[in-house]
Formats: structure tokens, sequence, C-alpha cells
């Protein structure tokens, strides 16, 4: 299990929003942090590299388990009623679009094994059954 600060108060659209932006808003600041980590005067007010890549890391989990939190419905719902920003919205439907473009990759990919193995089966008993065992 990943670590993560995703913890909306109940169900509702209304505080997954809510747990989302949160998300999203801690995504951008520890983004900005690897941006200024180089530049002089900030390494000692952000941490080492290591402290930097476990909050993001923590970050990026939070934001995982956000976005996946809504359905379909619920961001054509969010898209309709302008709750978020362009930029949070962006993030949301790409990342909803990529996470569902990997399920059903693999979905696929599981029907084309599962075919392969059926094929290989029948093959083999149809061989046996001729008297031609492999």
């Amino acid at each position: 299990m990943s670590a993560h600060f995703y913890h909306p108060k109940d169900d509702s659209l209304e505080e997954k929003t809510k747990a989302y932006q949160e998300a999203f808003k801690a995504w951008q600041n520890i983004e900005a942090s690897f941006h200024f980590y180089d530049q002089e005067g900030w390494e000692n007010c952000l941490g080492d590299k290591d402290e930097l890549q476990s909050a993001m890391n923590i970050t990026q989990n939070t934001l995982d388990k956000a976005i996946s939190s809504f359905s379909r419905e619920e961001l054509m719902s969010l898209s309709d009623q302008k709750i978020l920003s362009i930029d949070e919205l962006q993030l949301l439907e790409s990342e909803h679009q990529h996470n569902n473009k990997d399920i059903k990759e693999s979905i696929i990919e599981d029907r084309k094994r599962e075919m392969s193995e059926s094929r290989g089966k029948s093959s083999t008993s149809r061989d046996r059954d001729m008297g031609m065992e492999k």
C-alpha cells in the first residue's frame, strides 16, 4: 500500500473534488520545489533530494488516488459545472483517459493470452486424439 493523503470526508462529488484540489495544489508545490531546488538560496529551505523525492512520491500517489476516485459521469458533471480550474480539469481528464486506456489494453492483452493458451490446448488435444502427440 502506498502512502497518500487523499481523505475526502465522504464519497460525494463535492468532497472528492475538494480532496482532488488539495492534491493538485500539493502536486504543483512539489513540482515548484524541484524546479527551485538547484537554485542558490533554496537548497536549505526545501530539504535534500531524497526528502523531495519522498514528498513527490506521496503527492503523486495522492493525486493518482484522487483521479481514480471519479467516475466518467462525475468528470462530465465537473466539466459542465466549471468547478475546477482549467489546469485541474485537464490533468484530471487526461489522467483518467490514460488510466482507462491502460485498463482496456490490459484486458485486451489478457484476452489475447487466454486465446493463445486455449488454442495451444486445443492443438495439443487434437494432436493427441490423432495419435500425433508432440
